[in-house]
């Protein structure tokens, strides 16, 4: 949504397409929003001539994909799709997206990583020697690929061994290999970049203040910073070391007994907090359109202190420090929990911190989020 909406003021004709209409495709930005058939969510060629055939028909110049399965069935099929794809090459894509090599990579530009496990196959020993750790479980790629469609997975997290063994009993087989990391504590910290031949173009910074859940995975609400100049020439070489270039969330967490930074991941594509950065003045999705049809460009300094808060998701923050205990929730003693947590959670708030989805000039993306919420959604 935040993509549609900054293209379209842009003077961008923008078009949706998707298993859902969602709520890009219900903002005013949007000029149509058409729905896929369902037979493309296990078939990756039948969803290339979909978007092909609607290439042809809507004239259109550049496609974005947004999600990682959208990423990975259409990066370098350009030719197929009949229209520039913007974002990374497949290659560059793949070597972000695997974090088992990005972590090895990025030990060799100087950037801290967890201390991290390997199990290669479902049915796997589990290593005995993390398991007295508080941990985190993750697959080394977000989506797969498997024989009934894609698979996507997201992190969980083991304070006992008990936990670990269900945490990766919970995993799809064709989400390994899995990695086992031990946790970090602190505030996440993204840098994005956005890099074109080898060059910067891009460049801003934010720290996560809540996320979704409050263990950690979606930031719901966020400031905007400027990185410290150290971590953003790192994080530069580990996008040259990678051969990488495309915009990237590389993301962080500021350990809180250290004050170190220690890399999580890269999401190679937009991010989910793109909205802030376009709040702040670094108009990510409209600079990539730029480059790829070599239309005039600014580079503008980003505005620090910029706030902007996903209304749901807070919600659904307030709502885990609620109904749930310390334990249930993998939060250190540091985190409160319970009403009083959850209603000071609500109330820090300024009142020029931005909402990310509500907009007066454009309220149908809040509405329909707000009735999928109360649907339980």
């Amino acid at each position: 949504m935040a993509a549609a909406r900054a293209l379209a003021e842009a003077g961008h004709r923008v078009v949706t397409a998707g298993r859902e209409v969602g709520i890009a495709g219900r903002s005013r930005a949007t000029s149509k929003a058409i729905l896929l058939p369902g037979a493309v969510a296990t078939d990756a060629a039948a969803y290339r001539a979909a978007l092909a055939e609607i290439v042809q028909r809507e004239r259109v110049d550049a496609l974005l994909p947004v999600t990682d399965a959208a990423s990975r069935r259409c990066l370098g099929f350009d030719d197929a799709l009949g229209c520039r794809v913007l974002g990374p090459s497949a290659a560059g894509y793949a070597r972000a997206s695997d974090k088992a090599h990005l972590m090895e990579v990025a030990r060799s530009v100087g950037l801290r990583v967890p201390r991290q496990w390997t199990m290669n196959a479902s049915g796997d020993a589990i290593p005995s020697e993390p398991s007295a750790m508080a941990l985190v479980v993750k697959p080394s790629r977000s989506v797969v690929d498997s024989e009934g469609g894609t698979v996507a997975s997201s992190v969980r997290f083991a304070d006992t061994h008990a936990q670990l063994e269900a945490a990766i009993t919970a995993f799809h087989p064709a989400s390994f290999p899995l990695l086992i990391q031990e946790r970090t504590y602190g505030h996440g910290v993204g840098v994005f970049l956005l890099r074109h031949a080898g060059n910067i173009i891009l460049r801003f910074g934010h720290r996560r203040i809540r996320e979704k859940p409050p263990a950690g995975g979606v930031s719901t609400f966020r400031e905007a910073v400027e990185p410290p100049e150290q971590l953003v020439a790192q994080c530069e070489r580990l996008l040259a070391t990678l051969e990488y270039d495309g915009p990237a969330m590389v993301e962080f967490k500021e350990d809180e007994r250290t004050g170190e930074f220690v890399l999580m991941e890269i999401n190679a594509r937009l991010w989910g907090s793109l909205q802030l950065a376009i709040d702040a003045g670094v108009n990510f999705p409209v600079a990539m359109v730029a480059l790829a049809f070599e239309l005039p460009l600014s580079h503008p300094t980003p505005k620090a202190g910029v706030r902007s808060y996903w209304e749901f998701g807070e919600l659904d923050h307030a709502l885990a420090l609620a109904r749930r205990s310390r334990e249930a929730l993998h939060v250190p003693p540091s985190v409160e929990v319970g009403v009083a947590a959850a209603m000071r959670a609500l109330a820090n708030r300024r009142l020029s911190d931005r909402p990310e989805v509500f907009r007066l000039n454009d309220p149908a993306p809040f509405l329909y989020e707000a009735m999928r919420w109360g649907r339980g959604k």
